[in-house]
């Protein structure tokens, strides 16, 4: 398939894109804030290669699988696609790589086994993980991942420590934080609250949990994540967030990051100082069946 992709499903992605671009840069001047300094990360789980690279070529440069089984090929074929683009130009046809730049406002992204990927490539391109990850599975999402958004408990830390170094590539962390429900957990080092169904450490435990990954050979600690609750305004659980995260900042200057908000709640995340935005459904569509 030629970099530019099917016509009519590029023309909807570069409409959905402007619709949300325009919706970050409503949200941010309305805070107050430049819509230029707001990233958008691409949450692509459950679409294809395909889909990946026609936003690229729109101007996106940042996106988030959360299954590893199915980012790990998905991100293998992607590279391979903008590698040949990259090695002949021409291939990506109308709309190809010979066009892309990085977009105006808010869809650049800002901030920061086969072939190289994610930043190893030197592609412009940086792969997220955002879903709850287990041990097991830390090596097969470290062949692809430049960021891990959903560290909650201690036992992560080292595991991933351990891996970042063998393949010589800093991983950037984030923190995840549960907003669900807010239990004491007496300080615990990376404490998880119990029930939350979507993982995220205890705010009383994030302080120890920083401070391990601050330590942690190979890891660069950036900042929090978190998902709003289900069933609950979303705003007063950015409010949250926001604290928590300035809080985080006073020991750690370095992890600015806030990641939140999705596809119906960005607007209350802008207005609560996040600084990645992790929009899916708006950006792509419906996806059936999938949580």
């Amino acid at each position: 398939m030629a970099v530019g992709g099917d016509p009519v499903r590029r023309a909807e992605l570069a409409r959905r894109l402007s619709v949300i671009e325009e919706r970050i840069a409503v949200a941010a001047r309305t805070a107050g804030r430049d819509p230029a300094g707001l990233a958008l990360i691409a949450v692509s789980k459950t679409y294809s290669a395909e889909d990946v690279v026609m936003l690229h070529t729109l101007g996106v440069r940042q996106f988030a699988e959360n299954r590893e089984q199915e980012a790990g090929p998905k991100v293998t074929m992607v590279t391979r696609r903008l590698e040949q683009s990259c090695r002949d130009p021409a291939a990506g046809g109308a709309g190809g790589l010979a066009e892309v730049g990085v977009a105006p406002g808010a869809a650049s992204g800002g901030s920061s086994e086969g072939p190289s990927v994610g930043a190893a490539s030197g592609l412009d391109l940086s792969w997220h993980f955002v879903g709850q990850l287990q041990r097991n599975k830390a090596r097969s999402v470290l062949c692809w991942a430049d960021w891990v958004q959903s560290v909650d408990r201690s036992s992560l830390v080292g595991v991933l420590s351990r891996l970042a170094v063998e393949r010589g590539r800093p991983l950037s962390i984030c923190l995840q934080v549960s907003l669900d429900s807010w239990s004491d957990s007496g300080g615990r080092v990376g404490s998880v609250v119990a029930d939350s169904g979507r993982g995220g450490v205890d705010p009383v435990g994030l302080p120890a949990l920083a401070d391990l990954v601050d330590e942690a050979p190979g890891l660069t600690l950036r900042g929090v994540m978190a998902v709003a609750p289900r069933g609950e305004p979303a705003r007063p659980a950015f409010e949250r967030l926001r604290a928590v995260a300035e809080r985080l900042v006073l020991d750690h200057p370095q992890a600015t990051v806030i990641s939140a908000g999705m596809s119906r709640d960005l607007e209350a995340a802008v207005a609560e100082g996040a600084t990645h935005l992790r929009i899916g459904t708006a950006l792509f569509g419906e996806r059936p069946g999938v949580p």
